[in-house]
């Protein structure tokens, strides 16, 4: 069953912290509750995370001690705080205390994480680890969720599906965008890929897991060619089904040992996302060659960060929740158009002239210049570390 501990490997709560109750952090989740006002027993029936966000935060009776006292008593197992104004703003010692009297974990995490995310990961975790039902399905939840790494049984594991460890040198991780595939479809195409491994005489264990394929292989430093061959097989496979599809792939470093497994995932899973974000879809993208984003994905602080790119660009924030203007958006493409007016304009379906003008603006409002390398290596920077903390 999925447990209050396995709240932090999930991708979507990267930033989340436990800050009370470790002695529960056992305890079983079998959904997720967010609360629309304080009177909530009838809508629960315990083993229930409790999401504590603004529809309640903001009502006039709201205390936090109560209501984490009711959460207790309602037998849920869990409260998640989303911290920040208009959220929560306060955690007083008592609240503290409470959690910590009754090992009830208590996690905050930063009111701007998109919950919708969050949820859609968490039914996806929940059902997967409930519904489980091969040794290959058991080896993944054992990976992606321990608490640590039993690197034993996980031999054990491999050596029953007739593996050699060295099979879980390297991941890599599928991740189809959108809604349009099904939970069959996705181990159907999970059975392909393996399939196509198979074929290839390369060793590899494949599942999956929501909507992402995951997977696990030999080193593949020196056999790149092969990988590369399989996934574009498996491309034209996804095309003929989709002609639209989007997907991101993403090969991960190599893992000199068994326990560094679970974190070598979650970084894939980060660096799909941010693939996403900058457009690198349908395509096979190695881990090292992600370039500054590598660096970016060492730091767990993000903070100072989050402060460069609100230095450079916050004006420009500001401006645009004021003028839902599209500077933001303009300055990125214009960057991946390798600066060239025309070409940014025709992606735009803007005018040439549409886009300079915004240009100017992003130079009136920073103070920096598109025509000075370093203001221009400034800005880019800050744009590409802004969509990745988003």
């Amino acid at each position: 069953m999925f447990q209050c501990k396995d709240l932090l490997s999930l991708t979507t709560l990267s930033q989340a912290k436990v800050i009370a109750g470790k002695g529960g952090m056992e305890k079983g989740i079998r959904w997720s509750y967010k609360a629309e006002n304080i009177n909530f027993e009838k809508w629960v029936r315990g083993k229930e995370l409790l999401i504590v966000s603004s529809p309640v935060t903001q009502r006039k009776n709201f205390d936090l001690y109560k209501t984490i006292k009711k959460a207790i008593e309602l037998q849920m197992s869990c409260a998640l705080l989303l911290v920040g104004e208009s959220y929560v703003t306060q955690i007083d010692d008592k609240v503290i205390d409470l959690a910590e009297k009754n090992d009830f974990p208590l996690f905050t995490m930063p009111w701007d994480v998109p919950l919708l995310d969050f949820f859609e990961e968490l039914g996806h975790a929940i059902s997967y680890l409930d519904n489980r039902k091969d040794i290959e399905d058991s080896l993944l939840a054992e990976i992606i969720f321990g608490n640590s790494i039993n690197t034993t049984s996980i031999e054990q594991k491999c050596i029953q599906m007739g593996y050699e460890k060295s099979v879980l040198e390297q991941v890599f991780v599928l991740h189809i965008a959108g809604n349009i595939i099904t939970n069959d479809q996705i181990r159907s195409y999970a059975q392909t890929v393996k399939d196509y491994f198979k074929t290839a005489d390369y060793q590899a264990i494949v599942s999956c897991y929501g909507d992402r394929i995951i997977g696990f292989m030999n080193d593949c430093t020196d056999k790149r060619d092969v990988i590369v061959d399989i996934f574009t097989k498996f491309d034209a496979f996804l095309k003929n089904e989709y002609s639209d599809i989007r997907y991101t792939l993403n090969i991960g470093e190599k893992c000199d040992n068994i326990s560094k497994l679970q974190k070598s995932f979650h970084e894939t899973s980060k660096t799909n996302a941010v693939l996403e974000h900058i457009g690198r879809t349908n395509e096979i993208v190695f881990y090292d060659q992600m370039g500054f984003y590598r660096m970016l994905m060492a730091y767990e602080n993000t903070a100072p960060m989050k402060r460069f790119a609100d230095e450079v660009l916050g004006e420009i924030i500001a401006y645009e929740k004021k003028a839902h203007t599209q500077l933001m958006e303009t300055m990125w493409t214009y960057f991946e158009c390798d600066c060239n007016l025309q070409r940014t304009a025709d992606k735009l379906f803007s005018h040439k002239n549409t886009v300079k003008y915004r240009l100017q603006r992003v130079e009136q409002l920073t103070g920096r210049s598109f025509a000075d390398r370093f203001d221009s290596q400034e800005l880019y920077n800050a744009l590409m570390i802004y969509y990745y903390l988003q």
